[in-house]
């Protein structure tokens, strides 16, 4: 643990956080910091040198020479105490310094005698270890050896931080790139969007057209596919035009029942977000079926429920959507007598547009619908 007191104007957690920040630690040798612990050494005229970085638990050599190891414990560590020092810290006989004459590496081997040490400090000032050099037999150092010493610290102080500026440069031109690319794809994406869903729109007037029997029945139908159609491209658009949740489609056409004192619907099925291609037709088909159970089935009686239910299942070509609608306490069904536009939505549109496998039973207890169509799997924008 370093002493608090010697330090008031930082904590150790900044400390090391700064250390971090430079994300030096456990790197491999850079001749840059190998070359001032060279000229250290022969500045100096020390058999032994050394870039120590002190964190939590030990002291990591950058580099050193005359050594032979790349870290060792606190316990041990004489630059913890350099690295606290204002200046330099200059120990001309450790075995005789009270705060070292016990250290493992002066009274036991390799028997070290002296010490310098110029402490290495952010630009904020937090200590991150110290440039040294030391030797076997007591001794001291010159004013200039010590002034360049002082100087050679600066020099590693400069390396750590233009390492760290250029890192942070890389990483931002990184980041850039990546944002470039995603808002590429993302234009794409929304062109294709755009085409696919006025396409729809077409599609929707003239099949709304056919099946209606009034310009007011053609507005009304028209507009709440529209609707529907909208709220769909909402959910999209939050996901960037690539998922929606199949749990909020169905919401948005029976959101209107969930204020109903009697459940009108039960949503049965795991999270599961649905690309575009498959949502929107999806979304359609929801619309429809819940039309149809408001003018005819079991959503037009006060007793009437639905059943939504989905999962995903594993086949051999990749996962599959199963989903099922049922309805239950309506009126009789039967077979309609003709098929209009939510029927070959449902029975055509679905299988030519996302290669679906569709049913629809008309149970005399209610319109029961299932279909089984693959996840499209792929992100073309990915996640920032």
């Amino acid at each position: 643990m370093l002493n608090d007191k010697l330090a008031p104007h930082w904590n150790e957690g900044d400390r090391l956080a700064a250390l971090r920040s430079y994300r030096i630690l456990d790197t491999p040798p850079e001749p840059e910091f190998d070359g001032l612990v060279h000229l250290a050494a022969r500045n100096c005229r020390a058999p032994v040198a050394m870039i120590s970085l002190i964190d939590e638990r030990r002291q990591w050599f950058k580099a050193e020479v005359g050594l032979g190891v790349r870290e060792a414990p606190l316990d041990c560590s004489i630059c913890l105490t350099a690295m606290l020092e204002p200046g330099t810290m200059i120990v001309p006989n450790l075995s005789e310094d009270p705060r070292f004459a016990h250290n493992a590496l002066v009274a036991g081997e390799p028997r070290l005698r002296f010490y310098a040490g110029a402490g290495l400090r952010t630009p904020d000032g937090y200590p991150l270890g110290a440039l040294c050099v030391l030797d076997y037999a007591p001794r001291d150092l010159t004013e200039d050896q010590t002034a360049t010493l002082r100087l050679l610290a600066q020099q590693v102080m400069s390396q750590l931080n233009l390492r760290r500026a250029i890192a942070e440069r890389d990483e931002r031109l990184e980041v850039a790139s990546r944002i470039e690319k995603r808002q590429s794809l993302l234009v794409r994406e929304l062109h294709h969007r755009v085409k696919n869903t006025l396409a729809t729109v077409q599609a929707l007037v003239g099949a709304t057209g056919r099946s209606a029997g009034s310009f007011e029945e053609f507005y009304r139908s028209f507009a709440n596919r529209i609707t529907s159609l909208a709220k769909t491209h909402n959910l999209l658009t939050e996901g960037y035009w690539q998922t929606a949740p199949l749990r909020e489609i169905v919401l948005n056409e029976l959101r209107p029942f969930t204020e109903s004192r009697v459940p009108r619907f039960m949503l049965i099925g795991p999270p599961l977000e649905l690309a575009a291609e498959l949502a929107v037709p999806v979304g359609m088909a929801l619309h429809e079926l819940t039309s149809n159970a408001v003018r005819h089935g079991a959503l037009s009686v006060p007793a009437g429920y639905i059943q939504v239910r989905w999962n995903v299942v594993e086949t051999n070509t990749g996962r599959t959507l199963h989903l099922e609608w049922r309805e239950f306490g309506g009126p009789p069904v039967s077979q309609p007598q003709h098929q209009g536009f939510g029927s070959t939505l449902l029975q055509r549109v679905l299988p030519m547009q996302c290669n679906a496998d569709v049913e629809i039973l008309y149970d005399v207890q209610g319109v029961q619908f299932q279909m089984d169509a693959p996840l499209v799997e792929q992100r073309l924008v990915p996640g920032y």
